[in-house]
């Protein structure tokens, strides 16, 4: 008897699963769409209609430069392993990205549409790391995890996405010395008279503290970027920067700053 019921259970079972997974899929192409990104899918569905990442553009024109992976760029500094293909060698959206995966596995957890399951900064490291002797890695840890630390005051108040994936390595998790877990607070830099709150609202702290000094959001630099009107790791850092310490713009004559903070 028992024997009888678990083939009925399994089929049950698979159904929730195959019905949950195209669910809430912003991807769900009917054969009809086809035709807006392929120029003949049949014949050719590699051939697109414009490069694929102007074609992510069309809908996702919140993508910014600024805290997002470049794209149409060849990758000189990482060795992309084969299941993230490039683009006529060049990164793309489609490099790290399928559209046609699921948006959320079996436990309901989204997957981005990424290629490969998505377990923090590790997927970066899919590229990031090939080629490189990570026993070296050592001789930054004194930089990034002995004098720096992010220090929570408002448990309540989350951090964006960007603070948490920076503040994981760079925040002290592996120094002595952490005291992290989530939501606002302050960061503090390898000199402890240099700090920074961190997930606070711009125009709250504009108004409530007046010893700061802070300009009016309007009349900011916009190479500096806000979350929600909250400054993140993200405002004064972006990683891939080309300038000092990856600064969003040079600091020389505490510009970065002063852009900010009135004299």
């Amino acid at each position: 008897m028992k024997k009888r019921l678990i083939v009925p259970l399994l089929l049950v079972m698979a159904s929730i699963i195959i019905v949950y997974a195209v669910l809430d899929n912003p991807h769900d192409f009917s054969m009809e769409d086809c035709q807006l990104c392929h120029l003949n899918y049949e014949q050719d569905p590699k051939r697109l209609a414009m490069p694929v990442s102007d074609l992510c553009k069309r809908c996702h024109e919140q993508i910014n430069a600024k805290s997002s992976h470049p794209v149409n760029i060849y990758p000189s500094k990482a060795a992309v392993p084969p299941d993230l293909p490039l683009r006529n060698g060049m990164i793309a959206c489609s490099t790290c990205h399928d559209i046609h995966k699921e948006n959320s596995n079996v436990f309901g957890e989204k997957t981005f549409f990424l290629r490969r399951p998505y377990t923090g900064r590790s997927f970066c490291l899919s590229c990031h790391t090939q080629g490189i002797d990570l026993t070296k890695h050592s001789d930054t840890i004194d930089t990034a995890h002995m004098g720096s630390r992010f220090k929570v005051t408002d448990q309540s108040e989350p951090l964006d996405s960007i603070s948490k994936e920076c503040i994981s390595c760079h925040g002290g998790v592996l120094g002595k010395n952490a005291v992290f877990g989530l939501g606002s607070g302050v960061w503090t830099h390898d000199d402890p008279t240099h700090s920074h709150p961190i997930g606070v609202d711009y125009e709250e702290s504009r108004t409530e503290r007046k010893d700061a000094k802070l300009k009016p959001m309007s009349m900011i630099d916009k190479r500096i970027i806000f979350f929600d009107g909250k400054i993140g790791c993200g405002s004064c850092h972006n990683v891939y920067s080309e300038s000092q310490m990856s600064l969003v713009m040079s600091n020389k004559g505490s510009s970065l700053c002063l852009a900010c903070h009135e004299l």
